[in-house]
């Protein structure tokens, strides 16, 4: 099963998606930041390169030191000329996340192996500062990869060149778990969406999952990507699945699926153009859509996972009218649900960061689209500390309704657009 550009999957007649006619929309320029330069084109492929939340972003610079720039989305319009104030690292850049609990706290990964935590004013960053919140020594090599637990506050994972992956409890800086089993270059790790079990790709072309407080080695592998050049993963559909990126022999991107029980049969593989890109993932859990880009892309791709044959279904592409260097969602409190916005996004170019919106038309937008907006996971506060985390607590976030106050609900009969 194969796609090319502009080309679509054969699926069932009777599978016809409310998102397929999703359509993305640019803001307008005066909601962009211009005047953006000496972007880092040194950052590993196993960083994303852009981060932002919904008050900031996060921006690699180029240049000795190991620069990030912090730019405020509130502050729009050109940037001055000179120097741009960023965080200063004195070594090389490997990966960085914003807290998903904490829009002012960035977590940093370098090449010497050390973390560190910087906390962001309120009023943005106003000059160059080489001095962290907290820093730590948490490998003796360089690190691949730095991820926040999607619901236990103060938790960390780190991967390194040293094929150990550390959780950590950043309440106390001490390391608590670490995970074994990598013989390989560790392309990419994702926490599953219940925070209970974790999952990464290797060079070595395996695919694992880890329950970390209950084992140091993998409790399943399977076989992934056989291209060397990277890989991403994500699990999908409360966890059921996991989706892999990669390439194949021949350089060909390709997404694959699989049952997150059975890593050695995937549902489906599709393979989707030859580029040396990396496909970069956002997984909107609420809609099952699965936008993929790369960086140097021009074309956002989409598709919804689903739980029946072919697993990957074509939603409608999303052409930008220039080149990006980066793609970073929203949390999805930040939707425009009065103009049936499912997903958020800022588009890092050359020299701008651009809000891009992504919406489903129906006609009677003036009603909640319940079915387009299921109650939403609230991602974006803490259900858990790490010590409770730690102690072997769990506990699912909440779901919210995103209808707001005043606004009425759709009649149960509605148009799909064909």
């Amino acid at each position: 099963m194969k796609i090319g550009y502009g080309l679509f999957l054969d699926i069932p007649a009777w599978r016809v998606s409310k998102f397929r006619h999703l359509k993305g929309t640019p803001a307008h320029k005066s909601f962009h930041i211009e005047n953006i330069r000496n972007l880092s084109r040194q950052i590993s492929g196993e960083c994303d390169g852009f981060h932002a939340n919904p008050e900031r972003v996060a921006v690699p610079l180029s240049g000795p030191g190991g620069k990030i720039a912090i730019f405020e989305l509130s502050k729009t319009g050109r940037l001055p000329d000179g120097v741009i104030p960023a965080l200063v690292h004195g070594n090389n850049i490997m990966d960085f996340a914003w807290d998903p609990f904490d829009n002012h706290r960035l977590a940093v990964a370098c090449d010497d192996g050390i973390i560190k935590l910087w906390k962001i004013p309120e009023s943005g960053l106003n000059e160059p500062t080489n001095e962290a919140e907290n820093e730590f020594n948490a490998h003796p090599d360089k690190i691949y990869f730095i991820k926040f637990h999607p619901t236990a506050k103060d938790v960390l994972a780190s991967g390194s060149y040293d094929m150990t992956i550390k959780i950590w409890d950043l309440a106390t800086l001490t390391e608590k778990i670490v995970l074994k089993g990598h013989t390989d270059q560790m392309f990419s790790f994702a926490w599953s969406p219940c925070g209970v079990f974790c999952s990464t790709v290797s060079k070595d072309g395996k695919i694992r999952i880890y329950k970390p407080r209950a084992n140091d080695a993998p409790t399943r592998e399977g076989k992934g990507p056989v291209g060397s050049r990277g890989a991403r993963i994500i699990w999908a559909l409360d966890g059921n699945f996991i989706v892999v990126m990669g390439f194949d022999k021949v350089s060909e991107r390709q997404i694959m699926v699989f049952k997150s029980t059975d890593l050695n049969n995937p549902l489906n593989t599709v393979g989707l153009d030859v580029s040396p890109a990396i496909l970069i993932p956002f997984y909107d859990e609420d809609s099952s859509t699965l936008f993929l880009t790369g960086k140097g892309d021009s074309t956002i791709y989409a598709f919804e996972i689903t739980e029946e044959s072919p697993y990957i279904c074509p939603l409608s592409h999303h052409r930008c009218n220039n080149l990006h260097q980066g793609l970073s969602f929203l949390p999805k409190n930040v939707c425009d649900v009065s103009n049936v916005e499912f997903a958020k996004a800022l588009r890092l170019t050359n020299n701008t960061i651009e809000p891009l919106s992504f919406t489903v038309p129906r006609i009677k937008t003036e009603l909640f689209q319940d079915d387009l907006f299921p109650p939403t996971r609230v991602m974006w506060k803490s259900s858990l500390t790490s010590a409770e985390w730690f102690n072997g607590k769990d506990k699912a976030p909440p779901r919210i309704s995103l209808k707001p106050d005043g606004m009425d609900l759709r009649k149960f009969s509605f148009r799909i657009f064909k």
